[in-house]
């Protein structure tokens, strides 16, 4: 009887430990506003609940993908899909489809019209507008093992890269059921580095190639890491965790271990047409000067770059080692700390050979840090303007990911503006030069550079000033490039700082360089008022519905800061706020663009100067960053930091 009891004991147990949820890495709700959210009882919640019986049902068919419609034709459709890992087989497919879709995604994403969610063996989607085809590239979801590489970090990461090319070259080349590749490689006796790359089949296969190739660049340098994007998902281990024969290949050539200056982080660019639209593609790479070893490297872009238009790369960067970085900042003595922001701490610091530089050091805590710092080193390695500030190098060492760049020991433009004690050195003269700078840099990053680049995090927290109180634009994390006839561009993720949007980016997701022009006019404000962007009266006006209600009633002379108010400049004044206010206009066809800006601020009149309309958002917003809503999870013995971001 005792011999019963305990195996019905151990068949409930069994039981339970069945019925256990698979964990997920990551979802994302990205239209979390009143406008992307669904009401209880909706026909969009009926839709919904159809296209998740749609993917359960064909969660076991062979290929592992599916992708459905519910209510089409009508302003309530709800399209998704599923994708499961190449080696599943279709009860742990169906197993995770259908834990995504009747319990994890309702109470993960409750009311979203938009969401995605990552597991281990699946990915399950679904939107209220068709991406059936659709190269997509955000949000993603980044995971790596926290094991550093023991032996030469650069053969290791040379030799992975090599055969991730491979394996996404494999992937693309798969039909519209499955594009799926695996592979291996020697990298010591002891140590095989296992990859695994897919996308789902849908996508074209220079789509395929160009979303995998784009992930290899953000690749973290430890034994693991996992990138999984909407469109594509690609991982590395050092040992083999997905299940099926694997073609192991040998062990690399080994590489001279480069020293000093020889060492460069290289960017390589590639431009392909999609759809109309300019992607680029990052690749990032850590390289040696070693002469085969380039000649190999350039017959592997030439591979990449089969059927693309044009390769442009980026100039060499280079490298900082960590212990040079941390005897510069005393250890990163938080007396030589400048500052604090979303990408984590600002160390000022002094090289060896007395050369002072501002060190930006990626905080471990920092959701979209590793994302940041890619796209900084991507859009600024190659700029060049006296108003943009100069990236000297970057350090990527085990964990640490940080730029380098010239120190300016003015600050920023708000440490000067807004304080009481310091503004004073601020006339009228040198805010002038200030605004003038910022409109000189922008035109380049808008007109002048080889790509153009939208900021999208103007503000006056990164507009440096040096010695002589020149400005600089910085930090480029949140950066954009547009290429070819590009214009404007949508996100699901909102980023930059409230108080400098515009209503268009804020709400709807939608920039383009009229959204830097709205910043811009922001910043301008400020510096003529003196008073920051979040500032507002006792009748809860915004700092630009405060300077409309004046500027309508003819007051301009109150809106002056008292220090410039009375220098002899109110005409060339009142002509900048008229400026600003045109920048701030509510809709983005209204404002100017940058040179004509700058062509009106140089007027020696307004004689036919527009009449501006009310900017937007005339009424007190709280300052608050915006963040991707995120679940985490830790993982076993594989993968245990989770980050989640869009790009």
């Amino acid at each position: 009887m005792s011999q019963l009891y305990l195996l019905i004991i151990m068949i409930n147990n069994l039981k339970l430990i069945m019925s256990q949820p698979i964990p997920y890495f990551a979802s994302d709700c990205s239209n979390t506003t009143m406008l992307g959210m669904f009401a209880n009882n909706s026909h969009y919640q009926t839709n919904l609940n159809t296209l998740f019986q749609y993917l359960t049902s064909n969660a076991t068919n062979r290929y592992g993908y599916y992708y459905a419609t519910a209510g089409i034709g009508t302003n309530d459709a709800v399209y998704g899909n599923f994708l499961c890992r190449g080696d599943q087989n279709s009860s742990s497919c169906q197993d995770c489809v259908k834990g995504a879709t009747m319990t994890d995604l309702p109470i993960a994403c409750p009311n979203g019209k938009v969401a995605i969610m990552w597991y281990d063996v699946c990915t399950v989607r679904y939107s209220n507008e068709s991406f059936f085809g659709i190269f997509d590239d955000e949000p993603g979801c980044y995971l790596w093992n926290p094991k550093n590489v023991t032996g030469n970090v650069s053969q290791f990461t040379d030799i992975r890269d090599d055969m991730f090319i491979k394996i996404a070259n494999d992937a693309s080349r798969g039909g519209s059921e499955i594009k799926y590749g695996t592979g291996g490689v020697v990298f010591t006796s002891s140590v095989t580095v296992y990859g695994l790359a897919q996308c789902t089949p849908d996508l074209s296969s220079s789509d395929c190639m160009t979303c995998l190739v784009e992930i290899i660049g953000y690749f973290a340098i430890s034994t693991g890491s996992r990138v999984l994007l909407p469109s594509c998902g690609a991982r590395f281990e050092t040992y083999q965790f997905f299940n099926g024969n694997v073609n192991v290949t040998g062990q690399a050539p080994m590489i001279i271990s480069p020293s000093g200056n020889n060492k460069r982080l290289k960017i390589i660019v590639i431009v392909t047409a999609v759809s109309g639209t300019a992607i680029l593609v990052a690749i990032v790479y850590f390289l040696c000067r070693r002469k085969a070893r380039q000649a190999k490297r350039n017959n592997t872009s030439l591979d990449i770059l089969e059927g693309n238009p044009s390769l442009d790369k980026f100039e060499e960067l280079p490298l900082f080692k960590f212990e040079k970085l941390s005897a510069a900042t005393n250890n990163f003595q938080e007396s030589n700390k400048l500052g604090q922001g979303g990408f984590g701490p600002v160390y000022k610091g002094t090289l060896e050979d007395g050369q002072e530089v501002a060190i930006k050091r990626l905080s471990g805590t920092s959701r979209q840090g590793v994302e940041e710092f890619m796209n900084e080193v991507l859009v600024i390695s190659k700029l060049q303007h006296r108003n943009l500030v100069r990236l000297l190098g970057c350090c990527a060492e085990r964990f640490e990911r940080m730029l380098i760049y010239n120190y300016m020991p003015n600050k920023s433009q708000d440490a000067l503006l807004f304080d009481p004690q310091k503004k004073g050195i601020l006339d009228w003269n040198k805010r002038y030069s200030i605004i003038e700078g910022i409109c000189r840099g922008l035109l380049y990053l808008h007109r002048d550079s080889r790509l153009k680049i939208i900021h999208r995090d103007l503000k006056a927290a990164n507009i440096l000033l040096d010695e002589n109180l020149n400005p600089k634009i910085s930090d480029f994390g949140m950066a954009r490039i547009f290429g070819g006839t590009q214009i404007e561009a949508d996100t699901a993720r909102v980023v930059g700082t409230y108080g400098y949007m515009p209503p268009e980016y804020a709400i709807e997701g939608r920039f383009s360089e009229k959204s830097d022009v709205f910043s811009f006019g922001v910043l301008l404000l400020e510096i003529i008022t003196g008073k920051k962007t979040r500032w507002f009266d006792e009748s809860s006006l915004s700092l630009l519905g405060y300077v409309w209600k004046q500027w309508n009633e003819d007051n301009n002379i109150s809106l002056i800061d008292p220090i410039i108010a009375y220098q002899g400049f109110e005409a060339e004044i009142s002509k900048c706020i008229h400026v600003g206010l045109l920048c701030v206009q509510e809709y983005a066809q209204d404002r100017p663009d940058i040179s004509d800006v700058i062509a009106k601020l140089s007027a020696s009149s307004m004689a036919g100067f527009q009449k501006p309309k009310q900017p937007g958002f005339t009424q007190f917003m709280r300052d608050t960053s915006t963040s991707t809503q995120s679940h985490e999870r830790s993982s076993t013995n594989d993968v245990s930091i989770t980050n989640i971001s869009g790009r």
